[in-house]
């Protein structure tokens, strides 16, 4: 960007922008060249100026100087005519963003030495900064995760300051933004924009950063609802549902499974987060970032180390150690791994330090787990002998069904595909060993899941793969030092060799071209020339000359040959030694890559024995744990084998012989169809029968060119077919052309004592064609006479048909389409049993609670409409989204499509939510609000 080639502060003093640190939706972070312990935000032009006026007051306060733990502007910078264009201020260390820290997963790779005390010494300097802040008179506002950078020293610093809520000399200036998990209750939901923040909404914020530190990520409002339907993060806040709250009746809400409670914790920070958590905490009742200061400060002196592992430390109040269960419940899981023993000593000279790098044991490939793990006789416990197998009820119904399916498909009473697939799905679950986590399933099985995820950690974390690659790493470096005298060598030959170039070089940088006349060279290109870094004639080359706009080939060969001029003037002397500077330039370059090699080898020695030391604490812990997991496991077999149908081969064998002997039996003892069903002659004309199990009066009672869509006497319409269709069986006289049998068999078919019941009435779809202008479906009262259809005034009262809309055939039919689409119907024209009742019922969504319609992001809808969505696309002046599917959505609804902007295009997952009048539009780009304007 060219306008960061010409930042200055407010003395009109250059600020040298340099490597680009980070972008966001205001602005972007630049080192600036000479202050390494400062950082220069630029804002996006259109975003500078309404900063302005805040930053400056900012600045003339010395917010900087009040709050050392936070990040607040140092000084404006501008840029061209004095135009504002971001500020300076402190540049952060090595700190990482606070989530980092939450998780186990990213904390072993971010934070590998954390521990629970490290964890309570971050809250407590977060609430410290909070604090520090709000004695400034600020109000952070956003409050949020990703304003909190943290240390692996525990340290803490908030950022983004320049979007705090701030005021000076009676003007107040205001926080806009805000995330939906750290925003309190009573502000879900609403437009922050012209909201005054109040310390008291900064206490909810800073609550959930401290729960979600003591409690390893978790949010304190997601938790097992007890209710009916889903209950969104956002919700639930709004509604004062503290998952860990004690009062689960008005919660209807428990913390998700293997969670610590606040029993944990000590009681009077659980007291806190009750109290702040609760409906009480709106009305100024939360505890404030000093009360949590003297929270955690005595909550610091409460943390004790955990008998069983030397890694988990927790507090004192707690029943037993939280880390340890959830290890045990979860497998896989590990919440703080045990500290290291490594031996960090380095060696004085470097032949120690690489021999002491080459000793390092190597771990070698592990041996497969099983192999390590002891011979198990285990007997069968007495009370489990000619016990029922906990799945042999699933067993005895599926092999039961599998007989029935071998006879079937043995008669020929079904067609063979579906005898086979009747036999294959019985075989399945007859044999099928039961679901791992089932309540009811074998031990055994239990045993099995747990020794397979073992065995995977055990593969995984004992591998050695982690010591080689260390290895050859640390080696290709000591293969680069010990080159070094080599490369040095080589350099300096290099520099001999090159005597008469250096010397020539030399030669020319004396001419220089300011002093020099050149014809058709003055001053004006002698600048140019200068400003391309062309300053003296050893400079000087085609390819530098010709790059240069305005310079062709006539003026490079005007100082080419200037050039050869001088060079013609040069006199090369072999017994001047090769310039100092040159052969100390070499040498400082050797000898720095010695310093940084040695300094990375000294760590290569310290990460190998980690490696070494981690690869083998791992496979030790594992195999003990694998080893007591193994003797269960065995046992378990054990028993489950004494057990009625508990050997799986023994299932096999019941239901093989079972069904292979049905099927021969079935075959033994059936001759084939009765002669009386057996037409003695094919019949005369086959290509107007129809298959026995459809009614032929089906057919002759639907018309061709009845529409997909009956609304108000559909139901009606169904009952009557399904009377025709009864009492078309029972008639004595078919038409010869749909009968499927011959006339010598009608005596034998008209004997049969009962008639199956029919297969319900299928509706029938016509081709796709234009529907007709004419009214959907009236209830005929009577010849002649048309009552209008109700299904169609009450789409008219849901919104879907305008109130000065003509009822046609097509309008009704894509009112119907939009109506079930809201509804979370099958989009398409049918009106079946379901859609009618819920057309009727008071729940029905109406489109005006839906997302039709147009939309703008100005409340009061003064610039008009911006967005207009349909059941088929959504639209803007910019582009549009096609709509391809809708998914399933409790909360509202979610479609797939593809959007286009221009050029491009690209498929999309949107989702929709409707609360009052405004619109919730979320999608991977990103989330907007909209309100409705029609």
């Amino acid at each position: 960007m060219s306008r960061l080639k010409n930042i200055f502060d407010q003395h009109r003093a250059s600020v040298p922008l340099g490597k680009l640190l980070g972008r966001g939706g205001e602005g972007a972070v630049f080192e600036i060249v000479g202050k390494p312990d400062l950082v220069a935000k630029i804002y996006h032009p259109d975003k500078a100026r309404e900063r302005q006026d805040k930053i400056a007051a900012m600045v003339a306060s010395g917010m900087q100087n009040k709050v050392s733990n936070a990040a607040f502007p140092i000084a404006p910078l501008f840029e061209g005519a004095g135009i504002f264009a971001g500020f300076t201020m402190l540049r952060i260390g090595k700190q990482k963003p606070i989530h980092q820290l939450y998780s186990p997963a990213s904390r072993r790779n971010e934070f590998p030495d954390a521990d629970y005390r490290l964890l309570v010494r971050t809250a407590l300097n977060i609430a410290k900064a909070v604090a520090a802040v709000h004695a400034a008179g600020c109000v952070i506002g956003d409050l949020n995760h990703s304003g909190i950078l943290v240390g692996a020293d525990a340290t803490a610093t908030l950022i983004d300051c320049d979007s705090f809520q701030f005021s000076r000399e009676g003007r107040t200036f205001l926080c806009a933004v805000g995330v939906p998990d750290y925003t309190p209750p009573e502000l879900q939901g609403k437009s922050l924009e012209n909201i005054h923040r109040t310390p008291n909404h900064d206490a909810f914020g800073l609550s959930v950063a401290i729960f979600s530190l003591l409690f390893l990520g978790r949010h304190p409002f997601s938790g097992r609802y007890l209710g009916r339907g889903d209950m969104p993060e956002e919700r639930a806040i709004a509604e004062y549902r503290f998952a860990y709250s004690t009062e689960k009746s008005r919660t209807q809400t428990e913390p998700p499974p293997f969670a610590p409670t606040l029993s944990y914790i000590p009681r009077e920070m659980a007291s806190a987060f009750e109290m702040c958590f609760g409906p009480g905490g709106a009305h100024g009742c939360r505890p404030k970032a000093a009360d949590w200061i003297a929270l955690l400060q005595r909550a610091e002196s409460q943390l004790v180390k955990c008998a069983a592992k030397a890694g988990h430390f927790h507090f004192s109040a707690a029943p037993n150690c939280p880390w340890c269960g959830l290890e045990k419940a979860i497998p896989g899981f590990v919440a703080f791994p045990s500290p290291l023993i490594v031996n960090t000593a380095t060696p004085v000279d470097l032949g120690q330090l690489i021999a002491a790098i080459r000793g390092v044991a190597d771990p070698g490939n592990a041996p497969a787990l099983d192999s390590a793990m002891p011979v198990v006789q285990s007997a069968p416990v007495n009370q489990n002998k000619g016990a029922l197998d906990s799945s042999a009820g699933q067993f005895l119904l599926s092999t039961a069904c599998g007989i029935a399916a071998a006879a079937i498909l043995r008669l020929g009473y079904v067609p063979p595909v579906i005898g086979l697939a009747a036999l294959g799905a019985s075989a399945y679950f007859a044999l099928r060993s039961p679901k791992q986590l089932h309540a009811n399933s074998p031990r055994s099985h239990q045993l099995k899941q747990a020794w397979d995820q073992v065995d995977q950690r055990y593969r995984t974390e004992g591998d050695v793969s982690r010591f080689n690659t260390a290895r050859r790493q640390s080696e290709q470096r000591i293969r680069e030092y010990n080159d070094l005298p080599g490369e040095e060598a080589r350099r300096l030959a290099d520099l001999s060799r090159r005597q008469r170039e250096l010397q020539l070089k030399y030669f020319l940088e004396r001419f220089s071209l300011v002093s020099a006349t050149i014809k058709g060279v003055g001053s004006g290109r002698k600048a140019t020339l200068r400003s391309n870094g062309i300053h003296t004639a050893a400079d000087i080359s085609r390819q530098r000359i010709e790059s240069i706009s305005g310079f062709g080939p006539a003026t490079a060969a005007v100082l080419l040959s200037w050039r050869s001029a001088l060079e013609q003037r040069f006199v090369f002397n072999p017994a001047q030694p090769i310039s100092p500077g040159e052969v100390a330039q070499v040498k400082s370059d050797i000898g720095q890559r010695r310093l940084a090699l040695e300094t990375a080898l000294k760590a290569d020695l310290i990460a190998i024995r980690t490696v070494a030391a981690e690869i083998q604490r791992s496979r030790a812990d594992l195999t003990n744990r694998a080893r007591a997991i193994w003797v269960e496991y065995k046992q378990a077999e054990a028993d489950e084998k004494v057990r009625v149908f508990g050997d799986v081969v023994a299932r096999r064998w019941v239901f093989g012989v079972a069904c292979f002997a049905t099927f021969i039996v079935a075959g033994a003892n059936s001759s084939g169809p009765s002669a009386a069903t057996v037409p003695s002659n094919p019949p005369s004309r086959p290509a107007a029968s129809v298959s026995p199990s459809v009614p032929p009066n089906v057919a002759t009672a639907s018309s061709s060119g009845q529409s997909n869509v009956s609304l108000s006497g559909k139901l009606a319409e169904q009952t009557t077919m399904s009377k025709l269709a009864s009492s078309s069986v029972q008639q004595t006289s078919r038409p010869e052309t749909l009968s499927p049998w011959p006339q010598n068999t009608a005596a034998a078919i008209s004997a049969v004592p009962a008639v199956p019941p029919l297969d319900p009435l299928r509706e029938i779809k016509p081709p796709h064609q234009p529907p007709a202008e004419t009214a959907i479906s009236d209830a005929q009262t009577g010849p002649g006479t048309a009552a209008p259809d109700p299904s169609v005034g009450r789409l008219r009262d849901l919104g879907y048909i305008g109130p000065s809309d003509v009822p046609s055939n097509t309008i009704a039919l894509s009112a119907l389409r939009d109506f079930k689409i809201i509804n979370h119907l099958a989009a398409d024209t049918r009106l079946d049993a379901t859609t009618a009742q819920i057309l009727r019922s008071p729940q029905a969504i109406a489109r005006n609670r839906s997302f039709l319609g147009g939309w703008s992001t100005d409340p009061a809808c003064t610039q008009g409409t911006q967005l207009t969505i349909s059941t088929q696309e959504a639209r803007t002046e910019a582009g549009a989204c096609t709509f391809d599917a809708f998914l399933p959505n409790r909360s509202g609804w979610t479609v797939r499509g593809h959007c286009q902007v221009g050029q491009d295009r690209w498929p999309a997952t949107i989702s929709f939510a409707i609360s009052g009048k405004s619109l919730s539009w979320s999608s991977a780009k990103g989330n907007a609000k909209y309100y409705r304007c029609g």
